[in-house]
């Protein structure tokens, strides 16, 4: 069974998140996001410091399922 693991360190999230070939976005609501395969006009980019300033404001914790982290 996958479970979903928390990350809070910001060098750790960025590490993960640009492994897999993400990068920081924000939705058209507002909302921050990771954009791993950019829509049209669905998402604006936004800078590494703008999305964990809004993620720290948010007291946030970046949740993830990893295959490698379930198979031990």
């Amino acid at each position: 069974m996958m479970r979903a693991l928390a990350m809070t360190d910001h060098g750790r999230i960025r590490e993960w998140i640009e492994a897999r070939g993400g990068h920081p976005a924000r939705m058209r609501s507002g909302t921050i996001c990771i954009d791993f395969a950019k829509p049209a006009n669905a998402v604006e980019d936004i800078s590494w410091d703008e999305f964990f300033r809004v993620f720290d404001e948010s007291r946030d914790a970046f949740l993830h399922h990893d295959n490698e982290a379930s198979r031990h």
